[in-house]
């Protein structure tokens, strides 16, 4: 039980991640590899406000969120889209450059300790034998309602038509007067919100370090690569998957005889790129769709 609450918590984190990464590949049909230094930039940022200049726990967070926005803007303008309508593949080297830029940065301004927005014990409690904080459950809770926002915003109003409108197809959607190069910038700022807030997420629940990001990023691609590439929710079910699957790995007696080793666990999101890519590269929940 304390396993499955464990995937039930790292899920979130990789649902906000996978959610707002499968909009800007369904979309603009691009790769964001600088994801989590945006989710740590989030963290980092709301960890600084909260804890150095002492703001109120709220402002914080609306403040890493905000500068997480900001980031992501900066590099939709700048290794986006100048580069994506060209080719669909020139991104993914411009964000590369990005995440090793980034990652500098987080470096220069937060160095290498752990930092931690939360500091100190948890106040926990027992759910059928498994422990959990109150923090936690209102971190799951949070993750629940967005993903139940974005699924009314997607398929319940005229703004979510237009985004799965662009989604088939942009020059069509244009033709009937619906601005797709604006809907482009605000979905791929609307993944470095989630990302954002995955990070605050992280800062809250464990401590946020540097080495983070590439774990975060590749767990986020393998949920979207198994859940069907563009599908935002086959993404944020896989992510669960794959988080609960980290959490069985290490975590269970295998065979009676061994545990394996905790450094292990990131190789779950490795494993799951490579097996579907081979078996089923469509994803788990790909739909057929007629082309013209």
């Amino acid at each position: 039980m304390q396993l499955l609450l464990n995937g039930l918590i790292a899920g979130s984190l990789a649902a906000l991640m996978a959610g707002g990464l499968a909009l800007v590949y369904g979309v603009l049909g691009v790769f964001n590899m600088a994801l989590g230094q945006m989710a740590l930039i989030g963290g980092y940022c709301t960890w600084w406000f909260y804890q150095v200049l002492h703001l109120p726990f709220l402002v914080s967070i609306f403040g890493g969120v905000v500068i997480a926005a900001f980031v992501s803007w900066i590099a939709f303008e700048v290794f986006v889209n100048p580069f994506y309508k060209r080719h669909r593949f020139l991104p993914l080297v411009t964000t590369i450059a990005l995440s090793m830029i980034l990652d500098g940065l987080i470096l220069l301004f937060f160095e290498e300790r752990p930092r931690a927005i939360l500091p100190g014990l948890k106040n926990t409690f027992e759910v059928l034998g498994a422990r959990i904080s109150t923090e936690q459950v209102a971190l799951i809770s949070l993750t629940i309602f967005l993903m139940m926002v974005l699924a009314y915003v997607l398929h319940s109003t005229a703004f979510g038509r237009k985004v799965r409108a662009v989604v088939q197809h942009d020059h069509a959607a244009m033709s009937l007067g619906i601005r797709a190069p604006v809907l482009h910038r605000f979905l791929f700022i609307l993944s470095g919100v989630l990302a954002g807030l995955g990070g605050i997420y992280l800062g809250i629940d464990q401590n946020l370090t540097p080495v983070f990001a590439f774990p975060i990023t590749i767990k986020a691609y393998a949920a979207i690569i198994a859940g069907g590439k563009g599908n935002i929710w086959g993404a944020i079910v896989c992510a669960y998957i794959i988080a609960l699957l980290e959490q069985l790995v290490v975590g269970v007696h295998w065979f009676g005889a061994f545990y394996v080793p905790a450094g292990y666990q990131q190789t779950v999101a490795l494993l799951f790129i490579i097996l579907f890519l081979l078996f089923r590269p469509q994803g788990l929940f790909s739909v057929k769709t007629r082309s013209a």
